[in-house]
């Protein structure tokens, strides 16, 4: 039987994947719940000088995703497209992030040993924590090293299999080739492992980092080197959307619009400051709740800064209400301390919405760096 001109295509490809005929360059590509984020970066230098040269974000509509569950594969197969198309990115290989509820990422003490008893012991002791069946998911793991006990630390990373294979048969339709799949939360904790090298090397004390996102805020604690507790808190900027729709009597997009840009002179009418105050008590109650679990679970008192980003991040009161709250300094993670990009390419403007939105697609795209 003869081939088609698309098969002799696609048989051509995978000569070229399994042989190498071409190099492997990753783009990150994050798939949210309210849009799709694609980075291209290069790295020509040592010491991590990395350089954003491609970027692009595509919104997704409501109901996309909803916690990690794809509502509509159309939609985010055309924003995807969209986003590689607007960025002018032509590789076919990328790292993709997942994240959600059927998604974890933990530290955990092992006794240590051969490769082999380290992964048996990895695998059993998944199974006492993860909140689905082991048999239905993907586990991997990294040795960060040895502890004080004698044994070794390992951070574990879990998702069930039909989010990896659902997630991937996106990025099949689209004809791209995933060749590292990570969790958003790993991504997030690359770019501040990068962006505040030094000052984890000189400190002892504990780090806050909060990924403020549409749905949910990614709760990471992290200190020695590594995470030393995560946890995704069901809040986010979309309810303070859904409030405003529901009060103002709009529909989603003018109450985003409202809550982000304000009214057509640029301010936040008095009933959206309001709205936004209400929602953010319930948010920093939320913050309070789960910092205070890690303090009476772990004795640790030593948390001495707060990393803040994703779109949410960019609310009013944010900043402040957290420093309140946590007593101590809130700052943006500026993922350009350590990123270069031209001028040109990217304005003031699109660089200040990356720093807060594109984090974790910026790690996605750095790790083929690391």
């Amino acid at each position: 039987m003869a081939l088609s001109s698309k098969d002799v295509f696609k048989f051509v490809d995978v000569l070229k994947d399994v042989f190498s005929f071409q190099k492997k360059t990753l783009f990150g590509l994050d798939i949210g719940m309210s849009s799709v984020k694609v980075s291209y970066l290069d790295c020509r230098h040592k010491d991590n000088n990395f350089t954003l040269l491609k970027y692009a974000s595509v919104a997704l509509p409501e109901g996309a995703i909803i916690e990690d569950e794809i509502q509509k594969p159309e939609e985010i197969i055309s924003a995807i497209e969209k986003a590689l198309s607007k960025a002018g990115i032509g590789t076919k290989f990328c790292a993709m992030g997942i994240s959600g509820p059927s998604t974890v990422a933990r530290r955990l003490q092992l006794a240590g040993g051969s490769d082999e008893e380290v992964e048996d012991q990895v695998l059993w002791e998944s199974e006492q924590y993860l909140p689905f069946d082991i048999e239905d998911s993907k586990v991997s793991y990294q040795v960060l090293g040895e502890n004080d006990g004698g044994g070794i630390d390992v951070v574990v990373a879990a998702a069930k299999n039909d989010v990896v294979f659902g997630f991937k048969e996106l990025v099949d339709e689209c004809e791209l080739k995933p060749k590292i799949m990570d969790l958003g939360i790993l991504a997030l904790v690359n770019v501040f492992e990068i962006v505040e090298s030094q000052l984890i090397a000189e400190s002892q004390d504990s780090f806050l980092i909060l990924d403020i996102g549409a749905q949910k805020t990614s709760f990471v604690i992290y200190k020695n080197g590594m995470i030393t507790f995560n946890k995704e808190v069901n809040i986010g900027g979309v309810v303070i959307t859904e409030e405003i729709q529901r009060q103002l009597g709009v529909n989603y997009y003018e109450a985003e619009e409202l809550k982000i840009v304000g009214d057509e002179k640029g301010n936040l009418p008095e009933e959206v400051v309001e709205i936004i105050d209400e929602m953010m008590e319930a948010f920093f109650t939320e913050i309070k709740k789960t910092l205070d679990f890690y303090i009476s679970s772990t004795s640790d008192e030593s948390l001495s800064l707060c990393f803040i980003t994703g779109g949410s991040a960019q609310l009013p009161g944010v900043t402040e209400g957290l420093s309140n709250l946590l007593g101590v300094e809130v700052e943006l993670l500026n993922p350009f301390k350590v990123i270069s990009y031209k001028e040109k390419n990217f304005p003031e403007g699109v660089i200040n919405d990356i720093a807060f939105r594109g984090v974790v697609a910026l790690g996605l795209g750095m790790r083929r760096f690391r």
